[in-house]
């Protein structure tokens, strides 16, 4: 019974939840990256792992390609891991549909709490990140074990209210107040990510985003119009000079502490 996780990380959450599970299930490890422009997905893994975090309170849309993808779906135990700053919301439904829509059957789904890392991560203390981490730990036993004996379980899901209604979430409402404000007076564009004069161009950002959404222009990153918005620039940069626009929005470099940027980069 061969294991293979997928798994797409932008500040390293989703990369340790991967790498935990691997590791206690022997499994193997693949960047979707790494496959996503293949013609076909073949493995010859009995199990298939997808771990992602949620992006606007879904999965990245990436996801249906890659679902689209993989060979023989039909035929494999399929389970999934999102990781989520706010709430996994019904992102987990969302992917079972679109698994369902290519044959497949998502079996178990779990959504794992991670340090937020875009909007409002600057309201997290490290004695949130530790709780958080803990409790993750804490779990991945239990979700091990379940992926090991084949079960079938509800779907995770949460409802966004209930979830900015807990202590250390209620912070982020006057964050999404002024993102709301940003967006509906100066646009999205106005929270186009630039570079400040911290910039040394040694070219971090460019190595890590996965979408090649990045260059160097004279020596300063310029974006495309490809971009997933998963932070990962604004994340391991440096020397913290890359900024969503000039809205105040309470983002602050953050990445897992248990990562480092090699683990990060494509080979």
């Amino acid at each position: 019974m061969g294991v293979e996780i997928y798994y797409f990380s932008g500040s390293g959450n989703s990369l340790v939840v991967a790498r935990d599970v691997s590791t206690k299930l022997n499994a193997k490890m693949t960047p979707i990256m790494s496959v996503l422009n293949q013609e076909r997905i073949e493995s010859e893994a009995d199990i298939i792992g997808m771990v992602f975090p949620i992006y606007d309170f879904q999965p990245p849309e990436f996801m249906t390609r890659f679902i689209s993808k993989i060979k023989n779906i039909q035929s494999k135990y399929l389970f999934a891991l999102c990781t989520y700053g706010i709430t996994p919301g019904q992102s987990l439904k969302h992917l079972e549909k679109t698994i369902k829509s290519f044959g497949g059957h998502l079996s178990l789904g779990f959504a794992v709490e991670m340090p937020q890392n875009g909007l409002g991560s600057g309201k997290i203390t490290k004695i949130q990140q530790e709780k958080m981490f803990g409790n993750w730990k804490a779990r991945a036993d239990g979700i091990c074990e379940d992926i090991e004996n084949r079960k079938n379980k509800k779907i995770e899901t949460s409802i966004l209210f209930f979830n900015l209604l807990k202590t250390q979430k209620i912070r982020l409402i006057p964050v999404f107040l002024k993102f709301l404000y940003q967006v509906s007076f100066k646009g999205l564009d106005s929270l186009a990510f630039t570079s400040d004069e911290n910039c040394t161009g040694c070219g971090t950002c460019q190595q890590i985003c996965t979408q090649n959404n990045i260059q160097l222009v004279n020596h300063k990153p310029s974006w495309s119009n490809h971009c997933i918005n998963c932070f990962a620039c604004l994340n391991w940069c440096p020397n913290k000079a890359i900024h969503p626009g000039d809205a105040d929005l309470s983002i602050k470099n953050y990445h897992h502490p248990e990562v480092k940027i090699s683990d990060m980069i494509l080979k």
